[in-house]
């Protein structure tokens, strides 16, 4: 037997049981099925914006947590959804019992569903619900050591161009003073993109308090005279390898964003350098990102530097509703 609990809010038990299951199909799949974004949202709840799915089933301990799905509210989009079964509980249709729930609860906007990893079994799922593929992320990746026999990857002097090394300076993020001006340009810079362009003070502070939040590899290129943020590059470090590697930290081009008036100037280029180049002093072996795989401009610019196709996330839903 088997319940499904729909929520907007999760005590510190069930938020406590969703990231040990997050993490147990996490070492299983050898992908994470729940993005940074939603455990943030279990670690600190987010009432009126987000809907939590806990899946629970009989088991021989009684009453435990077997899946999980969350879907995160947007006023303009439809909802963006996740899922994950307990390996113990695969193959006996909570998956599909869970997509149903989630669509049953949707907003009139609808709703997709990310699948981290392209997993045959995720696309078998989407397939018996009838979904399809809606949009691409890429995950790519990039050496920054030598590996045997290799040379050590090139990665040019960033170089402003005249007329924003006459107007900008790059600098490291200052906490405390900077953060209104950074959700003004990233809001600019990603208009069009519905998780990215839609952080909230809150949502950044909350990144500031993880444990990886390092002001020292957070990259702005501002004016001095006013402070006015013209773009930046925020990156971040995996502890864990982020399947990389066994354990050894490595790095990850977490955002660049660019002020729409600035781009085209190579100021995104220039701050994609100064972070790659911190990473790689730092000693870590790789660098990793995600990209829409439309996103042309900003695809091209990474395989400038080398980055190559490691993995892919894929977003389904309805064509129409």
């Amino acid at each position: 037997m088997s319940h499904i609990l729909t929520t907007d809010t999760l005590d510190s038990a069930q938020a406590s049981a969703v990231l040990a299951l997050a993490e147990a199909v996490r070492e299983a799949d050898g992908v994470a099925a729940l993005s940074e974004q939603t455990l943030l949202r279990v670690r600190h709840g987010a009432l009126g914006r987000a809907r939590f799915h806990l899946a629970y089933v009989e088991g021989d301990r009684g009453t435990e947590l077997g899946g999980f799905a969350f879907a995160e509210l947007s006023p303009a989009e439809p909802d963006a959804a996740e899922l994950a079964v307990a390996p113990s509980w695969r193959r006996r249709g909570l998956g599909r019992r869970l997509l149903d729930d989630l669509f049953a609860n949707a907003s009139a906007r609808g709703l997709r569903v990310w699948a981290h990893g392209d997993l045959a079994a995720a696309r078998a799922l989407a397939a018996s619900a009838g979904l399809e593929r809606m949009r691409g992320l890429w995950k790519m990746r990039l050496p920054l050591r030598a590996a045997e026999g290799a040379a050590v990857p090139d990665l040019p002097e960033p170089r402003l161009s005249p007329e924003a090394a006459g107007k900008l300076e790059i600098r490291t993020f200052r906490v405390g003073s900077d953060e209104q001006e950074w959700l003004r340009v990233n809001a600019l810079a990603f208009a069009d993109h519905p998780e990215q362009g839609a952080i909230t003070l809150e949502d950044l502070r909350q990144r500031q308090q993880e444990e990886w939040f390092d002001p020292t590899g957070f990259f702005v290129a501002a004016d001095p005279r006013d402070g006015r943020i013209a773009g930046y590059h925020w990156t971040k470090v995996h502890a864990d390898g982020a399947g990389l590697t066994d354990g050894e930290p490595v790095g990850e081009v977490y955002v660049v964003g660019v002020d729409p008036a600035w781009q085209g100037s190579g100021l995104g280029r220039a701050l994609t350098l100064v972070g790659l180049r911190h990473l790689r002093d730092r000693g870590l072996p790789w660098v990793l990102l995600y990209v829409d795989e439309d996103n042309r401009p900003a695809v091209w610019l990474y395989r400038s530097l080398g980055f190559e196709l490691w993995e892919s996330d894929v977003m389904y839903g309805h064509t129409t509703r």
